[in-house]
């Protein structure tokens, strides 16, 4: 390995440290309640140096970011390639998008919840999450279009519209707000029991 090779391997092991410090003060006290100072004190490492790295907090909550979306990016590949039909296909990418909700929920609040860094942010790297974010997106498109070719999904349905219908159904059904859980409580419903029941009133509307 030469010498170029070997300082660009340090680097890139030094940037994954930044970001996992970063990860982990984010996660445990919130993006508001940390500043470039404790990252680089968390990373052990002088402000200066964090710098040279990342312009501000935002550059690397973004990249924290891109890791979550790229998680949920291979849940969506793996169960779409469970299935046959399209409208198979549809129902098994929502039901990835709860599990990536209930097992790595700092990354969907990170993506989903917080929004702390806006899509038409101007930063580095921001078109590339643009780019994962509608891989992962695109695939209920592809799934709503196969199951119109093979006749599990009306003929009817437009996949762009029900595409951003399908995915802000889920995602309100995902962050609810205080009267809705209130209700939930008061009829003894958990939120599994109404994510359940919103997929499946979801597929039937696509159903032929």
């Amino acid at each position: 390995m030469s010498i170029s090779d070997r300082k660009e391997r340090e680097k890139e092991v030094r940037r994954k440290d930044i970001i996992d410090t970063a990860e982990k003060l984010f996660f445990e006290k919130g993006y508001e309640n940390i500043n470039m100072a404790d990252i680089a004190e968390g990373a052990e490492l002088a402000r200066s140096t964090l710098y040279l790295y990342f312009k501000n907090k935002k550059e690397i909550y973004l990249a924290i970011s891109i890791k979550g979306t790229e998680i949920l990016n291979q849940l969506f590949k793996e169960y779409y390639n469970r299935c046959g039909t399209g409208i198979e296909k549809v129902k098994m990418l929502m039901v990835a998008f709860y599990r990536f909700y209930k097992e790595y929920p700092d990354y969907y609040n990170v993506n989903w919840s917080s929004y702390k860094v806006l899509l038409d942010h101007d930063l580095p790297k921001m078109e590339e999450i643009r780019r994962i974010r509608m891989e992962g997106f695109s695939l209920f498109g592809k799934a709503l279009q196969e199951g119109i070719e093979d006749k599990s999904i009306r003929s009817d349905i437009d996949p762009v519209k029900a595409n951003l219908f399908l995915a802000s159904s889920i995602q309100n059904m995902l962050n609810l707000p205080p009267t809705i859980s209130l209700h939930m409580q008061n009829n003894n419903l958990t939120h599994e029991e109404l994510i359940d029941y919103t997929i499946d009133m979801l597929i039937r509307s696509l159903k032929c």
